[in-house]
């Protein structure tokens, strides 16, 4: 049972988030569930990753190759701040979430794959240069993910971080690191164990941690300092340092669009079962070895077999309710990440990627090795990607019939117009375009004939075809 005063307090937040404009409520954005290589049933390091953004987004796929530079040249960030550019960037997969800020993935030749999640903090009145711009940089340069908290780390302490606060995660093949930034320029990061799993709402995750611990621990200088002189924290009242409670934002704390969301996933995975009103933990221990197919079952979830599960009488679709949902009505695309550390790139990264609600779409095998990605999945060429990525008029649905993300609405829409008569027979496509896309790379991932990359440029045409079809 929830104590009274704890379901008050997120009653009452939530309340106030939905009676506010739409900013405060936008901000309760994605969920990630990080899975370290000995958690996982193929001892393979697991990202999972609901992207949620607000509004009618479309979503664009590209490769983007190695590039080189010549020495001097700067990048241009969105306040019209320069940084230097290195002589040579790695190639990366680029999911570009249009008109976002904060809403693309990336997956680079090394396997640093690297998502969001928004993180509201006490910071008002700190200023930053950096922002859209971090996530790309870190996939361009990062050949390792604690390489890749260090890059961060450096650009945020030199020129600041520009929005209120986020938490990143940041893998390789080999370990995860959890990295949160502040507005300003102080940041925290902590490695998750490599048995254990951790799952990200939108609030700071991290507690208390061993700042002598380098092996596992990285932060910005002042991180501490800061926090005292800003009167957050009192060493001899409040005990050890504690990185969420110090810095987050309490609204999102205990809001009902983050908690149950948390706890939720939290005791799908763990091997000890949690109160919604207990203090959840950074990382745990799972029940059972996680498979891709467990974190996807997780993100595609709306509490059912919960107390919050949706009551059909009063709400015709579980993506639309006051308890934000993992999978909801903001879900741009879910996706799975795996990482191989005994393979060849092409064929040791595969993202299992599924479009808008995952309830409703299939997850398909996108490697690293795709070498040709459907023209519907492209709006426009990777050239002028940067150029129109905040035009709202160039990346709507009306400017691009064609795309492949009018597609995944329209039957989107249809599913959700009658959810629970119609995904039943939805689920039942689904479940059988997930077997026959698992059977083909169980079955032809090991064949000197048949890259990945082939396969992937299959599932994304086939995807297409037969949501048509439908």
């Amino acid at each position: 049972m929830i104590r009274i005063s704890t379901f008050l307090v997120m009653l009452l937040i939530s309340f106030a988030l939905f009676s506010q404009d739409s900013t405060s409520y936008q901000e309760l954005n994605c969920y990630t569930i990080a899975v370290g290589k000995d958690a996982s049933k193929t001892g393979t390091v697991l990202i999972g990753h609901n992207e949620d953004d607000w509004g009618d987004l479309v979503v664009n796929f590209y490769k983007v190759s190695p590039h080189d530079y010549a020495k001097g040249e700067k990048i241009t960030l969105l306040n019209g701040s320069k940084i230097p550019q290195v002589t040579h960037t790695l190639g990366y997969l680029w999911w570009e979430t249009t008109n976002e800020k904060f809403g693309d993935y990336y997956l680079n030749e090394k396997g640093v794959s690297i998502c969001s999640n928004a993180c509201s903090s006490k910071e008002d009145t700190a200023k930053g240069n950096i922002g859209y711009y971090l996530r790309r940089i870190i996939a361009q340069r990062a050949t390792t993910a604690r390489e890749g908290v260090k890059i961060a780390g450096q650009i945020i302490s030199t020129i600041g971080y520009e929005s209120s606060g986020r938490t990143y995660t940041i893998a390789d093949p080999n370990e995860i690191w959890i990295l949160a930034v502040v507005k300003g320029r102080h940041w925290l990061a902590k490695r998750v164990p490599n048995d254990q799993v951790a799952i990200i709402p939108n609030y700071y995750t991290i507690e208390t941690v061993n700042l002598r611990d380098t092996v596992n621990v990285l932060f910005s200088p002042d991180i501490i300092s800061y926090a005292i002189l800003r009167g957050w924290y009192f060493p001899q009242r409040d005990g050890a340092f504690n990185f969420k409670k110090v810095y987050g934002n309490t609204a999102n704390t205990y809001s009902f669009g983050n908690v149950p969301r948390h706890w939720a996933g939290v005791n799908s995975l763990a091997n000890k079962q949690y109160h919604i009103n207990d203090d959840l933990p950074f990382s745990f221990l799972p029940k059972k070895s996680v498979t891709v197919k467990a974190i996807q079952s997780v993100l595609s979830s709306h509490y059912e077999g919960t107390d919050f599960e949706t009551n059909y009488t009063l709400h015709k679709n579980p993506h639309l309710n006051l308890v934000h949902r993992i999978c909801n009505a903001g879900t741009k695309f879910s996706m799975v990440t795996q990482l191989y550390n005994d393979r060849p790139a092409d064929n040791a990264y595969i993202v299992w990627w599924a479009p808008l609600n995952p309830c409703i779409h299939p997850y398909i095998p996108i490697a690293y090795g795709i070498n040709k990605i459907p023209a519907a999945y492209q709006i426009r060429p990777l050239s002028e990607a940067l150029k129109y990525h905040f035009s709202k008029k160039a990346n709507s649905f009306e400017a691009n019939p064609q795309s492949a993300y009018n597609v995944f609405k329209k039957y989107n829409d249809k599913i959700n117009e009658d959810y629970k008569t119609r995904i039943l027979e939805s689920r039942q496509w689904k479940n059988a375009f997930e077997e026959k896309a698992i059977k083909r790379v169980n079955t032809e991932h090991l064949k000197r004939d048949e890259q990945l990359g082939k396969i992937s440029t299959i599932f994304l045409q086939m995807l297409l075809d037969e949501e048509k079809a439908r």
